[in-house]
């Protein structure tokens, strides 16, 4: 288990800052970690969805028009924080 913290760090401000350089850039990464395989709604299963316009980190289904969160389920949860 000791080895796995040698490689497992957080990154820096600036790698941070490079990689997130905005909210959009932080809802699609953790888009693309929840659903890898592309969006599948949790209510309904259907894989067709898209981001909404006004808020990127909310996505809708296209079978039963629900709306959920990339942050649904995680620390970020009800957080009303900016994702950066």
């Amino acid at each position: 288990m000791p080895a796995r913290w040698k490689n497992d760090r957080p990154m820096s401000r600036q790698a941070f800052d490079a990689l997130f350089f905005d909210e959009e850039a932080c809802s699609e990464y953790l888009a693309e970690r929840r659903w890898p395989d592309g969006f599948v709604c949790p209510s309904c299963g259907t894989c067709k969805g898209w981001p909404l316009k006004r808020n990127r980190a909310t996505w809708e289904c296209a079978g039963c028009g629900r709306q959920t969160s990339v942050t649904a389920g995680t620390v970020m949860h009800s957080s009303h924080l900016p994702l950066r």
